[in-house]
C-alpha cells in the first residue's frame, strides 16, 4: 500500500502479483484495481475481473463489490444485471455499506431484479427496522397519503420492514407475500 501511495505501481504490482497468485484474497483486490485503472499496466478490465473474483472467492467483500460495479458498467465485459445483483447481495451480506445501500435503493425503486431476489434478504437485518401492525385492520397504500389507492390490508401484530420513510409514513416490505406499500407510522409499534 505504500508504493501504491506514493505512485510506485511497478513495485506494488511486483510485491502483489506472487501473494495474490499463493491466494491472498487482499493481494489479489488490489492487483484487479491496478488492471481496472491501469495503474503502472495497460488497463485489462477482463484481468481486473479475474483478481477479483480469486479475491471473492477468499470472502474479500470489496472485491465483491467491485464486481458488482463492473458488471453494472460493463465497460469491457458487458453489462450483466444478474451477475450484477448477485455481487451487490454477496457484499452486503458480508457487511458492506455501499453494497447495502444500493439493494435498499433498487429495493425501493422497485427493481424487478431484486424483487425476485427479496426471499434471500428477509432475515437481514440492515435491510429495514421492523414494526408491527398497532390496530386491528390497517390499509397499505400505493403512496405516502391517505388519499392514494389501497394495495391491501394487514391485522395487528403483523410484521412489517421499513424500507423508506417520507414524513410521517413508511415505505414497508410486507414479508408474508414480499409486496410493497405505505403504512402511516402512527398505526405501527417497533418490533421488540
Amino acid at each position: 500500500m505504500e508504493s501504491l501511495k506514493v505512485g510506485d505501481y511497478a513495485e506494488a504490482f511486483c510485491l502483489w502479483r506472487p501473494l495474490a497468485m499463493q491466494g491472498d484474497s487482499e493481494a489479489a483486490y488490489h492487483l484487479g484495481w491496478l488492471y481496472a485503472n491501469g495503474n503502472g499496466l495497460r488497463v485489462d478490465i477482463h484481468k481486473a475481473v479475474y483478481w477479483w473474483r480469486q479475491s471473492a472467492a477468499g470472502g474479500h467483500r470489496d472485491a465483491m463489490f467491485a464486481l458488482a460495479l463492473a458488471f453494472t458498467d460493463g465497460e469491457g465485459i458487458g453489462k450483466d444485471q444478474e451477475k450484477a445483483i448477485d455481487w451487490y447481495l454477496k457484499s452486503a451480506v458480508k457487511g458492506h455499506e455501499d453494497a447495502r445501500e444500493i439493494v435498499k435503493m433498487k429495493l425501493r425503486n422497485g427493481e424487478r431484479a431484486i424483487l425476485d431476489r427479496l426471499s434471500e434478504l428477509l432475515t437481514e437485518p440492515w435491510l429495514g427496522d421492523r414494526v408491527n401492525v398497532a390496530r386491528d385492520r390497517v390499509n397499505i397504500r400505493s403512496g405516502p397519503v391517505v388519499d392514494k389507492a389501497v394495495v391491501k390490508q394487514v391485522i395487528m401484530g403483523q410484521s412489517l420492514i421499513v424500507i423508506d420513510r417520507h414524513g410521517d409514513w413508511y415505505r414497508i416490505l410486507d414479508p408474508e407475500d414480499l409486496s410493497l406499500g405505505w403504512i402511516a407510522a402512527w398505526l405501527t409499534e417497533p418490533n421488540q
